[in-house]
């Protein structure tokens, strides 16, 4: 019996340790003359000795089209205790601050014993209660290219389609929502199975972010001698789960 309840208080203290993270809050827009300013706080609930956090922010409006792009660094932060501060926006478009309804969070870097922890980058979490209680949406996104409209088109013979990254613009496009990872199709060739506007984000249960990515679990199937492969993409806002056939 006592071994069953040493085994609980393991579980229980082991389980808070992991649940430790960074929280990141946006607690208003304000504008200053012609400047507009993030209020944020963030606070290191980790047991993480965190030399220094880069943050990439991106700021939308309600139709989720970028207005303007912000960074941070953080360095050092003390344990447990919130740190506050302004950041300014940097406009595509002098647009008003108040068509700012979403704020996008990049992690760029997290960095520990001088090297970049992608551990550390996974426990930076949004304070919760925010969506609910704020005009400002807060996320995190994980591809620092969503924002970027310059993106080379890749002709991808094994499916018979054109694909582009997923970027702001696309998405936009073709009303996706809650994805911003993934490759978009942007021209059909050969195939029966993809529409242009189709967008794929898992190649044999595997996230895809880029063509590079795809090509890699392409190669593994090929080298087992398969000929299909599972594919999960998006369609009209529908998630999708198909065996698709390598030409």
């Amino acid at each position: 019996m006592k071994s069953f309840f040493l085994i609980i208080i393991i579980f229980s203290f082991t389980k808070a340790i992991i649940a430790k993270n960074i929280i990141f809050e946006t607690s208003g827009i304000a504008k200053v003359g012609e400047d507009c300013f993030i209020s944020v706080s963030i606070k290191d609930e980790t047991r993480l000795s965190i030399e220094e956090l880069q943050l990439n922010i991106f700021s939308t409006d309600i139709n989720e089209k970028l207005i303007g792009r912000s960074n941070i660094t953080f360095k050092k932060l003390n344990k447990n205790q919130p740190f506050v501060t302004s950041i300014p926006i940097n406009f595509e478009n002098k647009e008003e601050c108040k068509a700012i309804k979403n704020i996008k969070i990049h992690v760029k870097n997290c960095i520990k014993n001088q090297q970049n922890n992608e551990k550390c980058k996974s426990l930076i979490k949004i304070k919760k209660n925010l969506k609910d209680n704020y005009l400002i949406n807060t996320t995190i996104i994980k591809n620092s290219s969503f924002f970027n409209s310059n993106n080379n088109e890749l002709y991808l013979k094994e499916f018979g389609i054109y694909l582009k990254n997923l970027n702001s613009d696309y998405a936009l496009r073709y009303k996706i929502k809650d994805y911003t990872n993934g490759l978009i199709v942007v021209e059909v060739n050969n195939s029966s199975t993809f529409a242009v506007g189709d967008l794929i984000t898992e190649a044999e249960m595997t996230e895809i972010y880029n063509v590079s990515q795809l090509k890699r679990q392409l190669e593994k199937i090929s080298n087992n001698k398969k000929q299909h492969i599972l594919i999960n993409f998006i369609r009209n806002n529908n998630e999708k789960l198909v065996a698709v056939k390598i030409n």
